[in-house]
């Protein structure tokens, strides 16, 4: 099997205390306690803005070596700007320096999550962007969410330009390996965060088919939404693998009075 980081997408829901995270556990600490039982973690905040580097500098301290970060690029360059222009490929540029710069080997992947709208009437707009990053080898990695991009070849045109695509739950796109996979369930699905009350053993048999077959690094990032808990969905996940189940970070605490 490949090699293969688990993370959720955020760690700061208030639902995660009590069954993941102990009760009164303060939030300067949840991340610190998150990387005792996960080794990556998808940001969804750099999507509406970059992170101070003083922000950067604590998630550092906070996580132990070999922990990986992959962040989404900003909106004004996905959704705002839609990739066009000089400005979207420098402010993307920026960006992945930013957080290159100040994550290091921690650094995972960057997700450029594109509109639900966006198209193949669009590729166009796509490949201009991607040549004008090509040359910095960022490691990036395009979500494609309009269900017209199932009947493409995009997959072939943005790896010969050093992009790869994210593998998820809705929308599949041919010829692309699984390299980055996102498990997102449906909007408003659940109320509360702090139990798998979507129970999807059928997908995660076949998920984990997938993770046994692939080659190279592998990202997975579960959602609360998929099944209720993502942390849950992570440690059945990993039951479905055969891998070792890690101790909730609130468990832990128990454990030592």
């Amino acid at each position: 099997m490949s090699l293969v980081y688990f993370g959720t997408m955020g760690w700061s829901y208030p639902d995660w205390r009590g069954p993941f995270y102990a009760l009164g556990t303060p939030d300067t600490r949840l991340l610190a306690e998150y990387a005792t039982v996960f080794d990556a973690i998808e940001l969804d905040t750099t999507f509406y803005a970059p992170p101070k580097e003083t922000t950067l500098a604590q998630w550092d301290r906070q996580t132990p070596a070999g922990f990986k970060f992959s962040a989404k690029i900003p909106k004004l360059v996905t959704h705002e700007r839609r990739l066009v222009g000089p400005a979207s490929v420098k402010e993307a540029r920026d960006f992945a320096t930013l957080m290159q710069d100040n994550l290091g080997q921690k650094l995972g992947r960057l997700v450029l999550q594109l509109p639900p709208d966006f198209g193949p009437g669009e590729a166009r707009n796509l490949l201009t962007f991607a040549d004008g990053l090509a040359e910095y080898a960022f490691p990036l990695t395009v979500e494609l969410r309009e269900s017209g991009w199932q009947q493409s070849e995009i997959a072939s045109l943005l790896a010969e330009r050093g992009m790869q695509l994210a593998t998820t739950d809705r929308v599949a796109v041919p010829g692309a390996p699984l390299t980055y996979l996102r498990l997102l369930g449906e909007e408003n699905s659940v109320e509360h965060f702090d139990q798998r009350v979507l129970l999807k053993d059928t997908e995660l048999d076949h998920w984990a088919e997938q993770l046994r077959a692939a080659s190279g690094v592998v990202f997975v990032h579960v959602r609360n939404y998929y099944e209720g808990h993502a942390p849950a969905t992570l440690f059945e996940l990993r039951k479905h693998l055969g891998l070792a189940l890690p101790t909730p970070p609130g468990q832990q605490q128990m454990s030592l009075f």
